[in-house]
């Protein structure tokens, strides 16, 4: 199970918490231990008064220490959650990077924002608050009940009989409290989509005047979302319940097994003080160590998404160091039973520059994505030099291919993060390539030059400036090959011409220019031009 491995892997930080909250307990309960300290000073024979007021000083301190030992403990459980948070996020990170191209784009991108949020702070507040919170607990109840034995050994088996009761009884409601724990995160994940969904077009209500639509559209998606998650928390508070009550009748039953061990003479009567403080020390302990146990075994299908399944390495691929050449031949693709290629026979070398031409929904944009790997499910052959893509490891292919889309999406980060994607390069590899994308004069009337700040998706910047900054992310990596589909589509004439040419007289540099609408003076200096 993950959560064990999870466990494992922390076990340091967790047992070190854990620790803290047991001498937390030990404080606590011996503080409660300690009020039978005032009867035994007004059974003192003789100054009562001196006796309870030193009576009353050590008390004082007992709590106060046990109080300043919990503190601890809190500050402790509050950096440790501050960890664990991260490093749940790191595997939800590692296991959308382990995703093929087609696995990670099957999925809305609210899925993913619902695990780093949802489901990462479900998964701490099921799973790790409680499992503190039981240790904690559980350690309470069997320093009272230790305690209650020390008072009497009557009082202390009655107490664990009581514990074997409550512990059984709220195992009945487990199975359901999964199911509804499962149905509420996948209910917030749909809610998660469904509201990145509103905002996102929500600038299209705004235009069609149905301003209303984001409202109703939020409060629908919130609905459902809430109802999965009130059903689970009528399930909890079900579960919950049944705890308390047994609890409170057992707190009841300890006590008047308290007072009649005591009217027998077999406890001295200031037990009675102490085991109403022991007493609910050990009931809620147990109470709560149960409802912890169970929480953690209600989050198993939250941790089921955090499997990182362990593939053996594909010995059949490999890497290459050069593609002297791109053969597409009798290259064929379709979207079920819908043709998009069919026969495709090109070739492109390295040095040379190729445009491919066709009209909206010709296959243009599919036959980029099979160059690049990232729709496999092609027929045909398609090799790089003499090595089949199927025996290529993709992550090695885009090393020596770039592509700049037509719909560039810029990080909200600064513009040498947006270009570098934080690899190591110098700022005379970025000035140099900047210049090459015409930003130079852009980048030097910024008030914080290469590290100002892009706002979400670029949208302070102009399309032309943020297609400049993607063909920049390209070139910097010194490809063999760059792909532009339709990458210059945002620029002005001018600029426009000026960077493809610029490209074009790139002579280690193979183009592949993927358009509609082909300059003339463009054609001129092609190798080839290829027709869907």
């Amino acid at each position: 199970m993950e959560y064990k491995t999870f466990l494992k892997n922390n076990l340091g930080h967790i047992l070190g918490v854990s620790l803290l909250g047991i001498l937390t307990s030990l404080a606590m309960v011996y503080a409660g231990y300690s009020l039978s300290f005032f009867y035994t000073a007004y059974e003192y024979a003789g100054d009562k008064t001196k006796a309870l007021f030193y009576a009353f000083l050590i008390e004082l301190g007992i709590w106060l220490a046990a109080m300043g030992i919990g503190y601890t403990t809190s500050l402790a459980k509050a950096k440790i959650q501050q960890k664990l948070k991260n490093k749940l996020r790191s595997i939800v990170s590692s296991k959308m990077a382990s995703l093929d191209y087609i696995q990670f784009v099957g999925r809305d991108s609210g899925h993913y924002v619902s695990w780093l949020t949802n489901d990462v702070d479900q998964i701490y507040s099921q799973s790790f608050s409680p499992l503190f919170a039981g240790i904690e607990n559980l350690a309470t109840a069997v320093f009272s009940l230790g305690a209650l034995c020390l008072l009497s050994p009557f009082i202390g088996l009655a107490a664990t009989a009581l514990l074997v009761v409550i512990s059984v009884l709220p195992q009945l409601t487990n199975k359901r409290l999964q199911e509804a724990n499962k149905n509420r995160s996948a209910a917030m994940e749909i809610g998660v989509e469904s509201y990145k969904d509103v905002v996102m077009g929500s600038p299209i209500f705004f235009l069609t005047n149905l301003r209303n639509c984001i409202c109703e559209r939020i409060s629908a998606a919130s609905e459902k979302a809430e109802l999965a998650d009130y059903r689970f928390n009528c399930t909890n508070t079900t579960a919950q319940s049944l705890i308390s009550t047994v609890s409170m009748i057992g707190q009841c039953i300890l006590l008047l097994v308290t007072l009649l061990v005591a009217a027998a003479g077999a406890t001295p009567a200031g037990a009675v003080l102490s085991v109403g403080n022991l007493a609910g020390s050990f009931f809620n302990g147990a109470g709560t160590f149960v409802r912890s146990f169970m929480a953690v075994k209600a989050s198993k299908p939250l941790w089921e998404k955090f499997r990182m399944d362990t593939a053996c390495p594909d010995t059949t691929k490999s890497n290459i160091d050069e593609i002297p050449e791109i053969t597409l031949h009798n290259v064929s693709f379709q979207y079920g039973n819908k043709v998009i290629l069919q026969g495709i026979n090109y070739s492109f070398h390295a040095g040379c520059k190729y445009a491919v031409m066709g009209e909206s929904g010709s296959g243009k944009t599919t036959l980029t994505k099979i160059i690049l790997g990232l729709l496999p499910g092609y027929t045909g052959d398609i090799r790089y030099g003499k090595v089949e893509q199927k025996h290529i490891f993709l992550e090695n292919l885009h090393r020596h291919i770039a592509y700049v889309d037509q719909h560039v999406y810029l990080f909200q980060d600064t513009i040498r993060f947006n270009i570098t994607l934080g690899q190591p390069f110098s700022d005379r590899e970025i000035m140099a390539v900047i210049k090459r994308c015409r930003l130079e004069d852009f980048v030097n009337s910024l008030p914080d030059s290469l590290d100002t700040v892009i706002k979400e998706n670029g949208k302070n910047l102009s399309g032309g400036q943020r297609q400049r900054i993607a063909l920049a992310r390209g070139l910097i990596r010194n490809v063999q090959y760059i792909i532009l589909d339709e990458g210059t589509s945002a620029l002005d004439e001018a600029n426009a011409l000026d960077i493809e040419n610029n490209l074009l007289n790139t002579p280690q540099l193979g183009v592949i220019i993927i358009t509609h609408n082909l300059r003339d003076s463009i054609r001129e200096q092609l190798t080839a031009v290829y027709q869907l």
